[in-house]
């Protein structure tokens, strides 16, 4: 690749954690540009991703959970809606390619200054559409819910490896970190808020583990932590969301008909579907169906058309994929993490892979983790972005 067409890929790159959260379907052709790349990439360099040292692990992965979904679509009714929901699991299946393109010809920097404009630009989309334009919560171009997980791990990324960096350059994260807190403050996200105090713990932990801060210095950053989270905690907007969050609790016997009623009636037909199919659950696309056969309140029933999911990754897995569904699921989670610790005290992309998989791991809680196309979209990127690491560590250790 020529020093020109190298920056143009870069350029590229960028344009995912970049603009994914300001402009629309940026991130989803982007993506499907580097994917075709990949490709041709993989078949003129005559690479077997499958196979590939710095992809294999990746491709395990990811693979294994795109086919448990084309699974319990096939052993269940068949369908094109079938397939048109499989769809969204695309992702994960063009990941080995995308990890071997990335893996020896992304510019880390330049990936690590888009994420910091990125968290920037969300931060001023934010505000504009909360304090100018009026909108009861910011979402930039997208769901409010994808919109604050994401800007939350882009702030959180910003801070990586910021005790490497020049003076200059640490006021800019800083302000990339403080921008993005800001998108995610105002999409009023609760999933999101609930995540920051483990992303803010898992981060002194990465910094301890890389030797850039001492005990000492940890339980001081700790404390300040505590007390920024308590300040963050009295802001009229988080205390109104959890003030209402706190009344639909306390309500919920005698209206269910609130956000959180809804969410508890969805879980319950969840729990209440789960035995029915076990192993391989209803299938990815029946999902719908399900909440209909299953959803006893009666208050639901008109708003069963837009129920797609359970509001929770975990439940909504069991549902649609059954038990394999969901060890695919705790793998994609939990084994990146093991496999990038060992490079956590060089590579700050290896944190960053950390971050990513907690993060998700919490937005699944109360949410669909992998059900949004730009969830899908951002997270095999940057994990197959992660995979510089390898090569990196592999280029310093033969060196």
């Amino acid at each position: 690749m020529t020093t020109q067409h190298n920056l143009y890929f870069n350029y590229l790159c960028a344009i995912i954690p970049a603009f994914i959260l300001v402009i629309p379907a940026a991130g989803e052709v982007a993506f499907a540009l580097l994917a075709l790349y990949s490709f041709i990439y993989c078949y003129q360099q005559k690479i077997n991703p499958l196979t590939h040292v710095y992809s294999q692990a990746i491709a395990s992965i990811c693979l294994a959970y795109f086919s448990v979904a084309l699974l319990s679509i096939l052993t269940s009714d068949v369908s094109l809606y079938a397939f048109k929901r499989l769809g969204t699991n695309i992702h994960f299946l063009v990941a080995p390619w995308m990890a071997v393109l990335l893996s020896q010809q992304l510019n880390k920097h330049f990936l690590l200054m888009a994420i910091k404009n990125g968290a920037i630009l969300a931060g001023i989309v934010a505000l504009i559409q909360y304090f100018y334009l009026g909108e009861l919560r910011a979402h930039g171009t997208v769901n409010e819910i994808p919109f604050g997980d994401i800007a939350l791990l882009l702030s959180f990324f910003s801070l990586l490896n910021i005790h490497r960096e020049t003076n200059r350059q640490k006021c800019f994260s800083l302000l990339s970190f403080i921008l993005g807190c800001s998108a995610v403050m105002f999409s009023l996200s609760r999933g999101a808020w609930i995540a920051v105090p483990f992303l803010l713990i898992l981060l002194l932990f990465i910094w301890y583990k890389q030797g850039s801060i001492t005990l000492k210095p940890l339980i001081g950053l700790s404390i300040i932590a505590i007390i920024l989270l308590g300040a963050i905690g009295l802001s009229p907007q988080v205390q109104s969301r959890f003030n209402a969050l706190q009344q639909d609790i306390d309500s919920y016997e005698q209206n269910s008909f609130t956000p959180v009623g809804i969410r508890i009636a969805l879980w319950k037909a969840a729990i209440k579907a789960i035995p029915s199919h076990p192993i391989l659950g209803f299938g990815l696309h029946n999902t719908q169906q399900v909440t209909a056969n299953f959803v006893d309140n009666k208050h639901l029933k008109p708003m069963l058309p837009q129920l797609r999911h359970f509001h929770n990754e975990y439940l909504t897995t069991l549902v649609g994929k059954g038990a394999v569904g969901l060890i695919a699921l705790l793998m994609l989670l939990i084994a990146p993490c093991f496999i990038f610790y060992r490079y956590l005290k060089n590579q700050p992309f290896a944190g960053l892979v950390l971050l990513l998989c907690t993060g998700y791991a919490i937005f699944g809680l109360t949410n669909l983790a992998f059900g949004h196309g730009i969830m899908n979209t951002f997270f095999v990127f940057m994990l197959a972005a992660a995979t510089r690491s390898f090569s990196s560590s592999f280029d310093s250790s033969t060196s």
